[in-house]
């Protein structure tokens, strides 16, 4: 019986494993397509209310069997996209022309099988053109670099916004002085552009326009600089479909003509006029009388009267000139700012007098004495200073140079050595002063030399202010040797 009732139960197991492989034989079931889904499938808003043209859309699937590879998007009914993200921002192109537009997206999601979903979600955006904005901008320096008078070369900086993004913006359009006029128009890309005088010893001038950093020249002029008087520029932005920004203006600056070919380079912050008139009087009396003023370090109220709005613009005025004359008390404030913006000029041949104050604090190979006559400045011995005093006597090195004197004690007043070609005009009985007294100098003493050029001198540089050199009362003589003789003027 035992036995019997084994095999009974062998027959019952073996039934039951038959019936299991008869439904894992079976037909699999079929694959699910996923779904899709967006925020809405309709979105009514009308007139003002409608989007701007920058339009973030979100979406997601389901898929019940399986799990979803991504998505592929299509705008407006445009080809197919994959990607794996359930968002993006979009920036609908409105028609040119048009100030609304309807945008459609459709999302389909794709499962891990790739099977897409058939019936893709759809939404629409209505959607509409927003004005762009434009802004001048203005130095935030201390101080500022904002002239308020300047020869005709002029740097503008401006920023554009736009709701619907930058990449809307399509042109500036211009105007200088005559919103009637024409507008010049620069692409959107640039953000400042220089307005350079056709003929800088006009009353009344085109410019040309350099863009950008690059300073690439726009194609043709623009009309309307007046020198000798105030000028204003005028911006708007214009976006792909021509809707407009205010018309915003700059603050006036005043223009001055050029009259010459020598400029006197003012790099004092004290004393302006005084310093000016020494210059302006023995070059008057030797003869030149026509020459420009410029006064570089002059500050009213936080904020440069005079120089340029950047480096490149500054050095584009020094090469309207032949000649510069400049003179200030503080090498450190005079050397680097030259440096920096008189390679055009020097380049077109430009001859360059310059006359400045150098402190014991200064370092004896300063960088920005590169350009210069000078290769290096003389370190006193220590514990001592160089000085000068009065009555000490200033002597020409070279024949035909009259012999100068100093009309007060200098608490500064330090030699240099002179670079490779570069000739001494004149050394000073300096004295080295300490706290176990005072004593000439035995040692190199130039303070005055020249780099010659074409058979003329084309840069002489002093160590010593000329004002503080006229105790023998013959400053017209230096003068005349000076500008005339070695600059030819």
């Amino acid at each position: 019986m035992k036995q019997a009732g084994n095999f009974l139960l062998i027959l019952l197991l073996i039934g039951i494993f038959s019936s299991c492989k008869d439904d894992i034989a079976g037909s699999p079931t079929a694959n699910i397509p996923p779904e899709t889904y967006t925020v809405a499938d309709t979105i009514v808003r009308v007139g003002s209310d409608r989007f701007t043209s920058r339009i973030t859309v979100r979406w997601w699937g389901d898929d019940p069997d399986g799990y979803l590879a991504g998505f592929e998007i299509s705008q407006d009914g445009g080809p197919w996209s994959f990607t794996t993200r359930q968002d993006s921002v979009f920036l609908v192109e409105i028609p040119p022309g048009q100030d609304t537009f309807d945008f459609i997206l459709h999302v389909r999601a794709i499962d891990n099988d790739g099977v897409q979903d058939p019936t893709p979600a759809i939404i629409a955006y209505p959607v509409k053109n927003s004005a762009p904005l434009v802004a001048f901008q203005y130095s935030g320096g201390s101080p500022a670099r904002n002239p308020v008078k300047t020869f005709p070369v002029i740097k503008y900086f401006w920023e554009a916004t736009d709701p619907d993004g930058f990449a809307n913006i399509d042109h500036f359009e211009l105007y200088l002085n005559d919103t009637t006029s024409a507008p010049f128009i620069i692409d959107a890309v640039f953000s400042s552009a220089t307005l350079k005088a056709v003929n800088p010893e006009a009353a009344l001038t085109d410019v040309e326009v350099l863009t950008g950093s690059s300073l690439i020249p726009e194609p043709g002029t623009m009309p309307g600089l007046r020198t000798n008087d105030s000028n204003v520029l005028y911006i708007r932005a214009v976006d792909q479909v021509g809707a407009t920004s205010p018309l915003i203006s700059s603050y006036s600056i005043y223009v001055k003509r050029v009259v010459s070919k020598v400029l006197l380079v003012n790099a004092y912050s004290t004393n302006l006029q005084q310093r000016e008139d020494f210059y302006l009087n023995h070059l008057g009396a030797t003869g030149i009388s026509n020459v420009d003023t410029l006064r570089v370090s002059e500050v009213v109220a936080g904020n440069y009267t005079s120089l340029a709005a950047d480096n490149p613009t500054q050095e584009m005025i020094f090469a309207l000139f032949d000649v510069l004359i400049w003179f200030g008390s503080e090498a450190t404030t005079s050397l680097p700012m030259a440096q920096r913006t008189t390679d055009q000029f020097f380049n077109a041949g430009g001859k360059m007098f310059i006359a400045t104050n150098y402190s014991s604090a200064i370092e004896e190979q300063a960088n920005f004495l590169d350009f210069t006559p000078i290769d290096s400045l003389v370190e006193p011995p220590a514990g001592s200073q160089f000085r000068l005093a009065n009555d000490a006597r200033i002597i020409p090195v070279l024949t035909g140079w009259p012999e100068l004197k100093s009309v007060q004690i200098l608490s500064s007043a330090r030699p240099f050595y002179e670079a490779a070609n570069t000739t001494a005009i004149y050394t000073a009985e300096i004295t080295q002063s300490s706290s176990s007294g005072a004593n000439i100098w035995p040692g190199h003493s130039t303070i005055m030399a020249k780099r010659p050029a074409s058979g003329q001198s084309n840069f002489i540089i002093s160590s010593l202010e000329l004002h503080n050199l006229d105790g023998n009362g013959n400053m017209q003589q230096f003068f005349q040797r000076l500008f005339v003789d070695e600059f030819g003027l």
